[in-house]
């Protein structure tokens, strides 16, 4: 059972992607964000778990399912402009790449959002595990990966020029 920031409760099938997920929307969603919404969640066993269109098209995404759509798509509607954030969920295969960036950005760039006002986060269950080691060579630089065992933190992958001293 996962809880969403608006109270609403659904039922996700047992699994390590599962558990991933609701960590995702009931921690690192209130940890990391003002005001969280879950606009998108799809499970292994089903494409469309749960789509709340309302936000969605009160903010300009219009969501379709399709096969570059993450895990989850999360918005903080506590920002004068609302926060898109990417979700992709890895207990096995498949973190936010570059390929899947560029994919995301479209939907957003169709949207009309800023660039600026979109992340990217693959989430893992911990560092240590085969999944993570595996991808971590695949993930998309600008973009952040969450760890369950670790909720208070991020890594980011910084592609900017900047220097240490400046961040």
């Amino acid at each position: 059972m996962v809880t969403f920031p608006n109270g609403e409760a659904r039922n996700l099938i047992a699994g390590p992607s599962s558990v991933i997920s609701k960590a995702v929307v009931e921690v690192f969603a209130n940890k990391f964000l003002k005001e969280p919404a879950v606009l998108w969640l799809s499970t292994s066993d089903a494409k469309v778990t749960f789509v709340d269109n309302v936000i969605a098209k009160a903010i300009g995404l219009e969501i379709e399912a399709d096969k570059n759509l993450p895990d989850l798509i999360l918005a903080d509607l506590g920002t004068p402009n609302p926060l898109l954030i990417f979700v992709e969920v890895v207990a096995s295969d498949g973190p936010i790449s570059e390929r899947r960036k560029n994919a995301l950005y479209e939907l957003s760039d169709r949207a009309g959002f800023d660039r600026k006002h979109i992340a990217f986060v693959t989430a893992y269950k911990d560092r240590q595990v085969q999944p993570f080691r595996k991808t971590v060579p695949e993930l998309a630089w600008g973009s952040f990966a969450w760890f369950m065992s670790e909720p208070n933190n991020l890594i980011y992958l910084n592609d900017s020029e900047k220097k240490i001293s400046e961040f």
